[in-house]
């Protein structure tokens, strides 16, 4: 279902999307302009926590507790002994009525199958009576077949429209430039779908002017998720990875802005500053 775009590259700040726009700029062969404003999310954006930790599901409160007092548990389990009875166990005479008992309930039982039997051949001599009450059986299954098969049409009506047609998305965008000691941004959605930009000298050129690097673009699923971000680079912590966790909302188009201006050398993916906003209009399609 997920559609991964391709590593574009839009030097020019998408006013819409996240970014204040560029114009103003000097035309080339002119005198060098003062650099621009670090970028600014738009009003709406929310900020995003980048954990160094995956986030644990919560675990059974049952199975917690018991981890919490083996050591009781098992001391308790060594306190037990071994003891010798003191009296001696002597059976005794059994109640005849409890052997009437079960004879009754031996006659009971037998009288049930005994009805049943007549009832079913009753029911097999009326069903039978005719040929005419077979042929209304048989226009009864035929009718009891076509309400089968309007329900299956109804069935996968709603299967394509929860979940062949559902329109929620997901852009993740790279901003700011980090520098040289980031040449790769590692991002891995929730279903294990994995991508890997390279920052060259053409991004990182739009990176400073205060463009934007497209990392993915494509249709999710409209739960909650938690996306994995990861930087590679000479200067960056081997292994060193950060959790971004999402609520995209169906029907809509989300977006997951990273900001690698704060990234200085030497620190991983939890310096990253990540925001996150819906678009106003419902997306039509992936282009």
């Amino acid at each position: 279902m997920e559609r991964h775009a391709m590593h574009r590259i839009r030097p020019i700040a998408l006013a819409a999307l996240l970014i204040a726009s560029s114009a103003g700029r000097p035309l080339a062969g002119s005198a060098p302009a003062p650099p621009p404003a670090a970028p600014l999310a738009p009003p709406a954006a929310t900020p995003v926590t980048v954990e160094r930790v995956r986030p644990e599901k919560e675990k059974l409160p049952s199975l917690e507790f018991l981890r919490a007092n083996r050591d009781f548990i098992r001391a308790r389990f060594d306190l037990l002994r071994e003891r010798p009875a003191t009296s001696r166990g002597e059976a005794a005479a059994i109640d005849p009525r409890y052997l009437a008992y079960e004879r009754m309930l031996a006659e009971i039982h037998a009288a049930r199958e005994s009805v049943a039997v007549v009832d079913d051949d009753m029911a097999r001599q009326q069903l039978f009576a005719s040929v005419t009450e077979l042929g209304r059986l048989e226009n009864q299954l035929d009718q009891m077949d076509r309400l089968i098969g309007d329900q299956r049409l109804r069935l996968q009506t709603l299967q394509d429209d929860f979940t062949g047609r559902q329109r929620t998305a997901l852009m993740v965008v790279v901003t700011g430039d980090p520098g040289d000691g980031v040449a790769e941004v590692d991002v891995t959605l929730e279903g294990g779908g994995r991508l890997t930009v390279s920052l060259f000298a053409a991004q990182r050129a739009a990176l400073r002017q205060g463009g934007v690097v497209e990392v993915f673009h494509g249709f999710i699923e409209p739960r909650d998720q938690v996306v994995e971000v990861g930087l590679i680079g000479p200067t960056c912590p081997a292994g060193d990875r950060g959790f971004v966790s999402l609520s995209p909302v169906r029907d809509r188009l989300m977006f997951l802005r990273l900001d690698l201006a704060p990234v200085q050398p030497g620190q991983g993916a939890a310096a990253i500053h990540a925001s996150t906003w819906l678009h106003e209009a419902k997306p039509h399609g992936i282009g």
